[in-house]
């Protein structure tokens, strides 16, 4: 009987520390899992907001759709601009005068978007442009308006996942995330194209 009870209670003490381990083992490949989620989903954005740059550059305001981002990105041009020459100490600040009298010369010259942003991987890079990674082919929200700072209207820009998408399939109840946040970059609020992640 005592033998019994002693085989009993090592059996439990063995499955209780396996428990154990099995937790601090579940809480540790969550976290790699999440780590390396917000990574991928945040390289992504980091795209998108590079190419949002570009697309205002050219337009004057931020893409609004994805339709017109990677319309833009497929089929526009980006305007370089390189000066040749030097402006001598007698004209600085007169680049105007120096480049009338012939002293620098700028050369203008396009480029398209495809040629100049993305280049190595331009295709997957565009094609993937729109969705959430690890969400099963959800999209980012994205927006675009203007603020006003200083009586000035600048244009503002906003692509966000919730973390309920980039989290899709792991086990995150009780683990603390709070699902009702989002990853994004630029924000409708403030004149910014850095994400909140920084």
């Amino acid at each position: 009987m005592k033998i019994g009870i002693q085989i009993g209670l090592a059996v439990l003490s063995i499955f209780i520390a396996y428990l154990i381990w099995d937790s601090i083992d579940s809480k540790i490949i969550l976290t790699e899992s999440v780590d390396m989620r917000n990574e991928v989903v945040q390289e992504r954005l980091t795209r998108i907001s590079e190419a949002q740059i570009e697309y205002k550059k050219v337009r004057g305001t931020y893409a609004g759709s994805f339709d017109d981002l990677i319309g833009f990105l497929e089929n526009d041009s980006i305007v370089l601009v390189k000066m040749e020459g030097e402006v001598p100490d007698s004209l600085l600040g007169k680049e105007a005068e120096a480049l009338a009298m012939g002293i620098i010369v700028r050369d203008t010259t396009k480029i398209p978007v495809r040629e100049q942003l993305f280049k190595e991987k331009f295709e997957s890079i565009v094609d993937s442009m729109p969705y959430i990674p690890f969400s099963g082919g959800k999209e980012f929200t994205i927006a675009s308006g203007a603020v006003e700072k200083n009586k000035i209207k600048i244009a503002v820009f906003e692509v966000k996942a919730a973390l309920t998408d980039v989290y899709k399939g792991l086990k995150t109840d009780n683990e603390g995330y709070d699902m009702s946040e989002f990853i994004a970059v630029g924000s409708m609020e403030e004149p910014k194209t850095n994400g909140n992640w920084n």
